[in-house]
């Protein structure tokens, strides 16, 4: 029903990722500072709440957008 998917290798920001997402391919997903303040910021969630067609169309956006990312540094604690 829903994917928690940690991002922490492509942003340290889930809102502005969502909103990048969002504008670049027209698919919604949710940042994870909406479920957890703290550590939300490396998270997103997908929903998974719509027919399959939806999600085979939403699936066929994203995957070229999230190929052509660069992983960046992940900060050690």
């Amino acid at each position: 029903f829903y994917i928690w998917a940690n991002i922490a290798h492509l942003t340290g920001d889930s809102l502005a990722f969502c909103e990048q997402l969002l504008k670049d391919t027209g698919v919604a997903t949710a940042p994870g500072v909406d479920f957890d303040p703290v550590e939300g910021k490396h998270f997103i969630r997908f929903s998974f709440a719509v027919s399959t067609a939806e999600v085979e169309e939403a699936l066929r956006r994203i995957t070229p957008w999230f190929a052509a990312l660069k992983p960046r540094p992940v900060p050690t604690a």
